[in-house]
């Protein structure tokens, strides 16, 4: 029981409840067996829904502890309840960190969701939405082995539901093996979804999204001229660009604007909110935001006043004037911000970010310059700065005002191969092992086996 509880490959079905070791081999009376559940395109979509809804338990996770790790929080004392994310923030990783063994079993079941979905897209042949249920499925697979390999580096590629003695013999990938799956998956999703959604499809997927997302992914791996074809893919669906201001982007009254491209959803009103980000009681008394993020807005920067905070309209916490809302008349517990997991601004400065690599300044400072100049700073040129590695900071320090607290920082350093010296800067004792994590333990002890489940080096 307890192998099939922590071996998140296999995680069972997902109005699952409870089971025995001998689930793989009959049909328990109180479980939705996947290969009979599959009778309808309404029953792809339901399950596809369950594996949109799994992304929120990715927020917290993008939203609060990588923000630690990063520069955006401290975390000066330690608490019983906090030595997770104390240890996050310190380089103090161990693996049997809590945060870690969750991100784990977060981003495993949500593959398990759309494994078990992709198995069965087939079963009752050709219906309308086929290939854009199948495309979507494929992006949300992507995104959790993305997410994984983030975090602890190559893990094992899971493309189908697997028994509890094929998953212990899922070896961890290699980087090219990552990068191939990735991309091939995105490119053939991408050509499948449509640009655009209506009525109560909005919010879905599409391919500016898989684009921008496989942007992303070829930026990770260096490889920036493929970055340039997805992302320029990606500016060529005219439903999506900038707005006017970051605050507008994230506008709780103008939510899936034309920036959002791919955000995790939230619905105050039927009582599917959740609890405010980033509160406190006393503003003057903030430890966060660190002074080092606020000190990153210049003068005339429109995006630090994101960085202040707004008294509740009921009781005594104050939030982040970046994800303020009201609570809802009835549901007055909860509020509605949804979580912006890619905006096209990201699309915007990985452009300036691969063009810059490839020894193109002068187009690399237009798209920087682009989200620059809507907050109000000046356009940079040439003449202010011409290096790579000066045109690549730049990148890097604008990524940081325009993406606070969205998840973004600490996997901008790592990518852009900053991240050691920057905090060893600031004293803390990190080396190139810390910009993976630790494979949690429970899943090192579950295969037992570490030629094919290994420790990442220096753990």
């Amino acid at each position: 029981m307890k192998r099939l509880n922590i071996l998140l490959f296999t995680l069972l079905a997902l109005a699952c409840t409870s089971c025995s070791d001998d689930f793989f081999n009959q049909v328990p009376s109180n479980q939705v067996v996947s290969s009979s559940y599959y009778e309808s395109s309404s029953d792809f979509d339901m399950a596809l829904t369950a594996c949109y809804q799994k992304l929120k338990s990715e927020v917290s996770f993008f939203l609060t502890e990588i923000e630690y790790r990063g520069d955006s929080n401290d975390l000066d004392a330690v608490a019983v309840s906090t030595q997770s994310r104390y240890d996050l923030d310190h380089f103090e990783d161990i693996s049997t960190n809590t945060i870690l063994e969750s991100e784990w079993s977060v981003e495993y079941n949500l593959i398990y969701r759309c494994n078990s979905m992709l198995d069965h897209i087939d079963d009752i042949g050709d219906f309308e939405k086929h290939d854009q249920y199948m495309a979507e499925a494929m992006f949300l697979r992507a995104w959790a082995h993305f997410n994984l390999y983030r975090v602890f580096g190559c893990v094992p590629i899971v493309t189908k539901v697997l028994s509890p003695a094929e998953a212990a013999l899922a070896p961890r990938c290699t980087d090219d093996e990552m990068y191939e799956y990735l991309s091939t998956d995105l490119k053939e999703a991408a050509s499948m979804l449509p640009e655009s959604y209506t009525g109560d499809e909005i919010g879905r997927v599409t391919d500016c999204a898989a684009n921008a997302f496989l942007g992303r992914v070829a930026a990770t791996f260096h490889k920036y001229d493929d970055a340039v074809t997805a992302l320029t893919a990606a500016m060529g669906n005219k439903n999506f660009g900038l707005v006017a201001t970051t605050a507008d982007a994230i506008d709780v009254d103008n939510k899936q604007n034309k920036e959002i491209l791919f955000s995790v959803r939230y619905n105050k009103a039927d009582n599917l909110g959740h609890g405010a980000w980033y509160t406190i009681t006393v503003p003057s008394e903030a430890t966060n935001p660190t002074e080092r993020l606020k000190d990153a807005y210049g003068t005339g920067d429109n995006r630090a006043d994101l960085l202040g905070w707004t008294k509740m309209t009921t009781g005594n916490n104050y939030v982040l004037n970046k994800w303020y809302d009201t609570y809802d008349a009835t549901y007055n517990t909860v509020v509605g911000n949804d979580f912006p997991m890619i905006r096209y601004a990201e699309v915007t400065l990985l452009m300036a970010e691969a063009l810059n690599e490839l020894g193109e300044s002068g187009s690399a400072l237009t798209y920087l310059n682009m989200t620059r100049t809507r907050a109000g700073l000046v356009a940079l040129t040439t003449n202010d700065v011409s290096s790579k590695d000066g045109i690549r900071k730049e990148i890097l320090d604008e990524d940081q005002r325009e993406f606070a607290y969205e998840g973004h920082r600490w996997f901008d350093l790592v990518r852009m191969g900053y991240a050691a010296d920057y905090f060893t800067s600031l004293g803390y004792t990190i080396d190139s092992h810390n910009l993976i994590m630790p494979i949690p333990n429970a899943q090192i002890e579950i295969v037992g086996d570490d030629s094919i489940l290994w420790q990442n080096p220096g753990y």
